[in-house]
């Protein structure tokens, strides 16, 4: 398989304050600072690369913030194609005390404006021709880029790519119009882009069976601690991850997307698939670091990981 190339709108610099205790209205020594390129298209990018997938992220910068994203991928190794705007990039902050507490900030993302949102699409449509497979993830920076997704996949079936999207909301289901090849969400993801409440097994088909009307082939549906759900027509399958000692589970959906990708390039049934996301999730987990796992971490788990006949999951769920 060719390039990977991972799609990330709206990235950001994920930084993290280190601290003894967090403490109101009180003056706090920092004790250690880290930063990393943020985004769930980041995450996915940095565990691809170091599973030694050959991958590529586009994704839109803007400002020093913009260049310091750019450069925190690089020195992850991973192969940049910026298409810049003019607003900052965000930077999401995270005080983190010793027993592992913490609190997180958001800064709003930029607005797109209409003649920058051209050029990024001539800049993605650029590129793709060396790609096999692309895939969309994360949130949107906002309004402006609504359906930002809609309009590069279409591009992408125009040029015969297979592509794949990990989002929610407005330009998830903007984007289920345009038929992409697999959609992966978590149940709460699924509840909002139904309009109805998940409950019981029989509620998992039907919403399959909503998205396949839609000419969805492929869902994964993650499930958190109790697994994660694929289907396709004819195919079911369900995987049970591992107990682990939990530190962070920021990550662990894009790790568990990312080792499942590695899974299709590498020619895995899906089942196998599914196993290795569930595995790489599952590691993601056990380390404060979002995306910073290696092959033997997930292969220390692999054995642990039970995939069964989605069908009896179903019949109990």
């Amino acid at each position: 398989m060719g390039m990977i190339l991972i799609v990330t709108p709206n990235p950001c610099i994920d930084k993290t304050l280190f601290v003894e205790s967090i403490v109101p209205k009180a003056k706090i020594k920092v004790e250690k600072v880290k930063e990393i390129a943020g985004g769930k298209g980041s995450n996915v990018s940095r565990v691809l690369h170091r599973l030694g997938v050959e991958v590529g992220h586009f994704i839109i910068l803007g400002g020093h913030t913009g260049q310091r994203v750019k450069n925190l991928m690089e020195l992850d190794g991973v192969l940049v194609y910026p298409a810049w705007i003019s607003q900052l990039t965000r930077v999401v902050t995270t005080i983190v005390d010793r027993s592992w507490q913490q609190v997180a900030y958001f800064e709003p993302g930029p607005v797109i404006f209409p003649h920058e949102m051209d050029q990024v699409l001539l800049t993605f449509e650029k590129i793709i021709p060396s790609a096999e497979l692309i895939v969309f993830c994360g949130s949107v920076s906002d309004q402006s880029a609504h359906d930002i997704y809609y309009r590069m996949i279409q591009i992408a079936k125009k040029n015969r790519i297979k592509t794949i999207i990990d989002s929610r909301g407005v330009p998830l289901i903007e984007a289920l119009k345009t038929q992409p090849w697999i959609v992966k969400m978590n149940r709460e993801e699924a509840e909002e882009t139904w309009e109805k409440k998940i409950s019981c097994g029989d509620d998992l088909n039907k919403f399959y069976e909503f998205l396949n009307n839609k000419g969805i082939e492929y869902l994964i549906l993650t499930l958190g601690e109790k697994g994660a759900w694929f289907r396709g027509k004819g195919i079911s399958w369900f995987g049970c991850p591992p107990k682990v000692n939990s530190i962070n589970p920021v990550g662990s959906g894009d790790s568990f997307l990312a080792a499942f990708i590695f899974g299709l390039v590498n020619g895995k049934e899906w089942n196998e698939c599914l196993r290795l996301g569930i595995a790489s999730g599952a590691a993601n987990a056990q380390i404060w670091e979002a995306a910073a796992i290696t092959w033997d971490d997930i292969q220390l788990l692999l054995p642990e990981v039970e995939v069964e006949s989605g069908n009896s999951f179903l019949e109990n769920y």
